[in-house]
């Protein structure tokens, strides 16, 4: 996440990057997940929470296509002062879903 998504790293290219490693990495570890025990179990879920958190974080990233607060895009360096919307993330069956809403006033 620090190589790909850090604060000071954010481009279109590395985001992107990113997700697809981390889309196999998750497909691998998936298909070759096993618990012997309930700790071990505990432990697989929580890496494939992680993993669908940072994939999550490479979304909204990659949606973002401006600089705004420690959201640092080298690509888009300027705030777009007409995006200052909501970047909501949302779970549709097995897919995350993002989309953008007005805030609430």
């Amino acid at each position: 996440m620090t190589d790909y998504a850090g604060v000071e790293v954010r481009s279109e290219t590395l985001l992107n990057a990113g997700l697809k490693y981390l889309r196999d990495l998750k497909k691998n570890v998936v298909s070759t997940l096993a618990a012997d025990n309930s700790h071990t179990l505990m432990r697989s879920l929580e890496i494939l929470d992680l993993m669908q958190c940072g994939e999550v974080i490479f979304m909204t990233a990659l949606e973002r296509r401006e600089t705004r607060g420690s959201h640092k895009r080298p690509d888009y360096p300027f705030t777009n002062p007409l995006m200052n919307k909501m970047l909501i993330c949302r779970k549709t069956g097995a897919d995350a879903v993002v989309e953008w809403r007005e805030p609430k006033r």
